[in-house]
């Protein structure tokens, strides 16, 4: 039984279509990481599907922390909620982990 995830951002869908392809690609790495360390077998394939899984979620993670230099209604948002901006996708990807 899969459960589906949603953030509810309020204002700006790109942000959170960005966010949700993060959060997939850090679940994705998780659980390959761990999948391969329960099996105890570290090839070097499994090593280069690590970095490359590695590389997906920084370049996701990436994406998200510059969405606001460049997203006007993400800035003002921001502003008028007298948010810092580096931390708004912390708490949000670690509410899967807490649920």
């Amino acid at each position: 039984m899969s459960q589906e995830l949603s953030f509810k951002t309020a204002v700006c869908t790109e942000y959170e279509r960005l966010l949700i392809t993060c959060h997939n690609a850090l679940e994705l790495w998780r659980n390959r990481r761990e999948e391969i360390s329960a099996s105890h077998s570290v090839s070097k394939q499994a090593a280069g599907e690590l970095l490359r899984l590695q590389a997906a979620y920084a370049k996701a993670y990436s994406r998200v922390e510059k969405h606001n230099d460049f997203c006007e209604l993400c800035r003002f948002v921001s502003k008028i909620g007298g948010r810092n901006n580096a931390t708004i996708s912390i708490p949000v990807l670690a509410h899967k982990r807490i649920n």
